[in-house]
């Protein structure tokens, strides 16, 4: 098969993401022949996760497996440019406009420097993340939807916390609001954090200024008052996340990573679920040329192998995000995850493939 990525704005480019590889994204990048590239890319291997609910009783406990933190920039190029020396072609910027099929093949619109641009293709994947102006045009019931959540990234320089073990994730929690900080190279950490406006009422910035004031653990993880840093730091979020279920496959066109559903970022998969996702309608789409499949037939093999994959870790996922997001779940999640070491390593696994 011949491939275009249509892409909305260059890459490489910093996007709203907590940056964790899980082993599923490193299983990816063996099978791709990248993994020394990205190894020499000089990812922070992260081994460990600590939990520090409102009430400050921490929680360490290993994840099991080796994971990496990355900027996201550095991982896209990564991909990017393999995928070129494959002979994808890459169209960017590029705005897709409009949509339509005709005898099963899609004409594409696309509006670039150059004015109105048409493509054709035999099969569609929307790749293009949490929600885009294609959802309405689709008429996805959640585009016009109000969820309340809203996500916000920083990197920060590692010279303003006081003290971030390089193989761990700390995730800090209080009421509507969770947190996590790890480790992307040797001078930065990121700060990605979640809130839940029907929670606290608060917009993410006063948000954040509350976990400071609630969560006196993450308020020591800072040298000094980090508000005045932050404030002159580049940031990247989005509102309205939606976490209910989206159908994977729209008029035709098949979903991967967060287009297809998006996975509680407590959770640290959403990278992995992307690249599983994309692996799996490759596979999938390969399989029903070579057998001459029809559309009913590839459209329903790729929804049945997509909840065998995701739906049972998007469940756990939501399950725990909904503790973390309240202080007193958080607190007595916390104090569960101390005394029964084993609860919290099932959870891990369930939460991964």
């Amino acid at each position: 098969m011949t491939v275009a990525v249509i892409e909305k704005k260059s890459f490489p480019r910093e996007v709203l993401c907590g940056e964790f590889l899980s082993h599923e994204v490193t299983s990816a990048l063996k099978s791709f022949d990248l993994f020394d590239e990205f190894l020499s890319l000089k990812p922070n291997r992260v081994t460990h996760f600590r939990f520090i609910p409102e009430n400050g009783a921490a929680t360490t406990h290993p994840l099991g497996f080796e994971g990496f933190a990355l900027k996201r920039s550095l991982l896209d190029q990564l991909l990017l440019k393999k995928a070129k020396s494959l002979g994808t072609t890459v169209v960017q910027p590029a705005e897709v406009v409009s949509m339509r099929r005709v005898n099963n093949i899609f004409e594409i619109l696309c509006k670039t420097q150059k004015g109105i641009e048409t493509y054709a293709a035999y099969h569609v994947i929307g790749a293009y993340g949490r929600q885009n102006i294609i959802d309405k045009s689709l008429q996805r019931p959640f585009a016009s939807s109000r969820s309340g959540f809203s996500g916000v990234k920083y990197h920060i320089p590692k010279n303003v916390l006081h003290r971030l073990d390089q193989d761990e994730i700390q995730i800090f929690s209080s009421n509507g609001i969770y947190c996590g900080v790890n480790c992307v190279s040797e001078d930065e950490a990121t700060l990605c954090f979640l809130s839940d406006k029907n929670i606290n009422q608060l917009d993410p910035k006063n948000a954040l200024y509350e976990l400071l004031e609630k969560n006196a653990s993450f308020r020591e993880l800072f040298i000094h008052d980090p508000l005045p840093t932050l404030l002159k730091l580049p940031v990247y979020g989005t509102g309205n996340i939606f976490f209910g279920k989206r159908s994977v496959v729209e008029n035709g066109i098949y979903m991967i990573g967060d287009a297809a559903r998006v996975i509680a970022p407590l959770a640290g998969d959403g990278i992995g679920m992307a690249i599983e996702s994309g692996m799996l309608v490759a596979t999938i789409l390969t399989e029903a040329n070579k057998n001459s499949y029809s559309s009913a037939k590839t459209e329903a093999l790729y929804k049945k192998e997509w909840n065998n994959l995701f739906s049972k870790r998007i469940r756990v996922a939501l399950g725990l995000q909904q503790f973390a997001l309240n202080s007193r779940g958080g607190n007595i999640g916390g104090q569960l995850m101390r005394h029964f070491p084993l609860v919290t390593e099932k959870l891990i696994r369930w939460t991964r493939r």
